[in-house]
C-alpha cells in the first residue's frame, strides 16, 4: 500500500471502477449517498493514479454534497486545485461571522487563504462602519421647495435604517440589499424630488457595492496563487 494511505482509500478506488461486491439476496438499490469521507478518498486515490473518471465523479459528487462544509470545500479546493470552487466557497465564508466557523472549521482553511478571508473582512467592515457613520449627502430635487428639511430627513433615515443594517451585529446586509431597500422605502421627511436624486447618487458613487469590488480583487489573487501553486507542483518542486 502507498505510504500515507489506507486500504481503505485503495478500496474506494477499485469499487468505483469495478463495482463494490454486493451480497446475493439483495434485492434493493441503495440509494443513500457516498459519505464525504468515502468521496474524498477516491478523489484522492483518483489524483495519485492520474484517474479522469474517478476525479470527475468525486468532485461533481462532492460539489452539491449536504454534508460538504464550506471549509471543507476550501481545503479540497487548495489540497486538489479545483479552482472553480474557490468563488463560491469564499463568497459563503465572507459572508458569516468568523467565530460561526469555530475552531474545527478555521484550522481546515489553508493558511494563504483564511489572511485573504481575514483581510477582506476586515476591509468590507471598515468600509460598512464608514458608511454607518458618514451619511451620504441629500440631494436637493429641482422641485423642492424645503431642501434644509429634506437634508435633515435624509440624514435622519439613513441613521435609523441603512446604518443599522450595516451595523447589525447578527445579520448581514450586503451592499444590494440595503440599496432595494433604499429604492422601495418612502422617506416622510423627504420630498420624493430629494429621495429619488439622492438614492441615484448613492448608486452612482458605488459607496454600497465597494464591498464586491474587495472580494472580486482577493479573489483574483487567490486564483492566480492557486494557479502558481499548482504550476510550481507540476515541475516537481516541494510546495510545503
Amino acid at each position: 500500500m502507498l505510504h500515507g494511505h489506507s486500504s481503505t482509500d485503495f478500496d474506494c478506488l477499485l469499487n468505483h471502477l469495478f463495482g463494490k461486491p454486493q451480497p446475493e439476496d439483495t434485492e434493493q438499490v441503495n440509494d443513500t449517498p457516498e459519505s464525504v469521507s468515502a468521496l474524498v478518498s477516491l478523489l484522492t486515490m483518483s489524483t495519485v493514479f492520474d484517474v479522469g473518471v474517478g476525479k470527475s465523479y468525486a468532485i461533481n459528487q462532492l460539489e452539491m454534497h449536504p454534508d460538504l462544509d464550506w471549509p471543507t470545500k476550501l481545503q479540497l479546493c487548495y489540497r486538489f486545485k479545483i479552482v472553480l470552487w474557490l468563488t463560491p466557497a469564499f463568497r459563503e465564508l465572507v459572508s458569516l461571522p468568523i467565530e460561526s466557523l469555530g475552531p474545527m472549521g478555521i484550522v481546515k482553511i489553508p493558511a494563504h487563504i483564511l489572511h485573504a478571508l481575514i483581510q477582506v473582512k476586515h476591509q468590507i467592515s471598515t468600509h460598512r462602519l464608514t458608511l454607518a457613520a458618514v451619511v451620504p449627502p441629500a440631494m436637493a430635487g429641482m422641485l423642492c421647495h424645503t431642501p434644509l428639511t429634506c437634508a435633515d430627513g435624509w440624514e435622519t433615515d439613513w441613521k435609523a435604517g441603512p446604518a443599522e443594517m450595516l451595523r447589525h451585529p447578527d445579520i448581514f446586509y450586503s451592499g444590494r440589499d440595503i440599496l432595494a431597500q433604499l429604492e422601495s422605502v418612502k422617506i416622510p421627511q423627504v420630498c420624493s424630488d430629494c429621495r429619488e436624486f439622492s438614492v441615484v447618487n448613492v448608486k452612482e458613487t458605488g459607496c454600497l457595492l465597494m464591498e464586491d469590488g474587495f472580494v472580486k480583487d482577493k479573489l483574483e489573487e487567490l486564483r492566480a496563487w492557486l494557479c502558481l501553486i499548482d504550476l510550481i507542483f507540476h515541475y516537481g518542486y516541494d510546495t510545503a
